[in-house]
């Protein structure tokens, strides 16, 4: 049957149709070829295809689906199944979420690689260690220890405390420590909280079982410390700093570290946060 020239000066041509689309012809023709997206008319004559507006909507459909991950396959049955756009919208939102966190990992894989350099650099200068000694008192905090899952899952601990706390309440700064034996990325024995000067208060409930308490760190008479400026993948360079400037004048560790935040992050990337390390010491020479 001939396509009426009317009918056909209402359609697209296979280019024209590419162009509205900014898909490529080759696309538009292996997908006729699969049959995920066949042209509305055929001349049967000339071979030419033609497509309809009214397919921009199956096609967007297509390339969502496959900017999603799907296989072709998989996009087949989806169509077949007829899935809702608040469906669509749903997946789009769980996929948005993985790049983001996928994206997240990689920016933070940059920073520590950045920050594994400048290390090597500043050896290779022979930069002045800045290890400051301090005789620290007996310190009464507000904390939490738990096994954390992951870092992040720390970080998340951080915000609940932020959420349990009144902003107006007298709590000094933030402070971890990581009692276990070694540096492990599961299962991480962390203790957080807040210093605080008041010799008691009373249990904060964060969520599950897990409580902010009253405890008192004790005294250091000689505690190693290093300030380090910069995101939290920055923090090796502190340890770093201490080992060497240790190893140096003749000092053990005795004890497990302190990671101080004397100012909180503002920037999405903590590039402003500044962090005090305290490791606790012996003289053994």
């Amino acid at each position: 049957m001939v396509i009426a020239a009317k009918e056909v000066a209402n359609m697209f041509t296979v280019g024209e149709f590419s162009r509205i689309a900014q898909v490529s012809k080759r696309l538009l023709r292996y997908y006729d070829e699969i049959g995920l997206l066949k042209p509305i008319r055929v001349d049967r004559f000339t071979g030419y295809r033609y497509y309809s507006a009214e397919q921009m909507t199956l096609l967007n459909r297509i390339l969502a689906l496959k900017d999603l991950g799907l296989s072709l396959e998989q996009i087949q049955q989806i169509l077949k199944d007829n899935v809702s756009t608040d469906e669509l919208q749903g997946m789009l939102l769980l996929k948005k979420a993985e790049i983001e966190l996928q994206l997240k990992e990689e920016q933070q894989r940059i920073r520590r690689i950045e920050s594994r350099l400048q290390a090597i650099r500043d050896r290779e200068a022979n930069r002045p260690i800045n290890v400051v000694l301090k005789q620290v008192p007996a310190q009464p905090v507000l904390s939490v220890r738990t096994l954390v899952a992951s870092f992040e899952a720390g970080l998340g601990i951080f915000d609940q405390i932020m959420l349990a706390l009144p902003k107006k309440g007298n709590y000094g700064l933030r402070f971890c420590m990581c009692h276990s034996d070694n540096i492990v990325e599961h299962d991480m024995d962390l203790e957080m909280g807040h210093l605080i000067e008041a010799k008691s208060h009373a249990p904060v409930p964060l969520y599950e079982d897990l409580q902010l308490r009253f405890r008192e760190l004790p005294a250091a008479p000689t505690m190693a410390t290093y300030v380090v400026k910069g995101p939290l993948e920055n923090i090796h360079s502190g340890y770093t700093e201490i080992g060497i400037w240790a190893e140096l004048n003749g000092y053990r560790f005795a004890g497990v570290p302190r990671e101080i935040a004397l100012q909180n992050p503002q920037e999405a990337d903590g590039s402003d946060l500044i962090t005090e390390i305290q490791f606790p010491v012996e003289y053994e020479r």
